[in-house]
């Protein structure tokens, strides 16, 4: 359902009183900046006219507001991305982090150094997944508080103008249909809410799980930034190049020894590998560019 058409009416200067020249004047500069799509000028030009309280200008002035904040809204709204996309990518984030802490607990159970260094790879991986739909929801939740707030003022609006003139039902017709809009983007907030709790609780588990893993993994192979790195630092810092001539590191000064350097390598070869060639026996782990959905899209920014 759509709003009904703006009211593009160009009022004519009066010579009664100044006040009602200026808002007539104020009028036809709002209605033409939104004719161009110049929202914010639009939206101070109309203001300055309804503000003026002239009686034959205010409620046309403040029905074309309405249609000002509601455009408003729909192009903070742009910027959001596709919201399947996020719900679909939240999820696809807590799979990947319930794999890694089940992962985890096996080589806990087992007890083995280089089960336990790659599940502690894996929840690495699955809290950098955890920590990008987070922000992304942040940022979306964000846009959509900012939308909801230019909604409200929008249907405030065609009330005004249908308070002021009784035979303006093109007003009620809009109020209705923005409230509607507002009504169909709460739920999907409170979706994505929801879910922003249930990855808020993964990440939880997932860095409980990498705190038990990291105990288990020789001083001397740990970062010595680990005891204090949060989701951000954690990300900004690379991970450390394996196989190389130079120390061979698992993220510190120290050095990693001769045969624990070649099995890491040897992992690090067997992660990169596509399903299809996985062979029998090699205890494929998938990486995190696998594990997430194909095709999947960036944010438009």
């Amino acid at each position: 359902m759509k709003l009904r058409p703006l009211a593009i009416l160009m009022l004519a200067a009066s010579p009664a009183l100044a006040v009602t020249h200026g808002a007539r004047e104020f009028y036809n500069e709002g209605v033409t900046r939104l004719g161009k799509g110049e929202l914010r000028d639009a939206e101070m030009a109309l203001r300055k006219a309804a503000g003026a309280d002239v009686e034959s200008v205010q409620p046309l002035a403040l029905y074309n507001l309405g249609h000002v904040r509601f455009r408003q809204g729909e192009e903070m709204l742009k910027g959001e991305g596709n919201r399947q996309q996020l719900l679909d990518s939240s999820v696809a984030a807590m799979n990947v982090a319930e794999e890694a802490i089940r992962s985890g607990g096996h080589a806990l159970e087992s007890d083995e150094l280089k089960a336990i260094i790659a599940a502690y790879m894996d929840a690495r991986a699955a809290q950098k997944d955890l920590r990008i739909s987070r922000d992304e929801t942040s940022r979306t939740l964000g846009l959509i508080g900012s939308a909801l707030e230019r909604w409200r003022r929008s249907a405030g609006d065609f009330h005004s103008a249908l308070e002021l003139d009784a035979t303006n039902t093109d007003a009620k017709t809009n109020a209705e249909v923005v409230e509607q809009k507002i009504e169909e983007l709460l739920k999907f907030k409170k979706q994505i809410e929801q879910q922003s709790e249930q990855v808020s609780e993964e990440r939880e588990k997932v860095k409980d799980m990498k705190k038990k893993l990291r105990g288990k993994i020789p001083k001397d192979m740990q970062r010595e930034s680990d005891d204090e790195e949060d989701d951000d630092d954690d990300e900004e810092k690379k991970e450390p190049q394996i196989g190389e001539k130079q120390k061979q590191r698992l993220g510190s000064d120290r050095e990693v020894s001769p045969d624990m350097a070649r099995w890491l390598k040897e992992t690090m070869k067997r992660r990169t590998m596509s399903l299809g060639t996985q062979q029998e026996g090699e205890g494929f782990r998938p990486t995190e560019e696998q594990r997430r959905p194909s095709q999947r899209k960036g944010r438009d920014w």
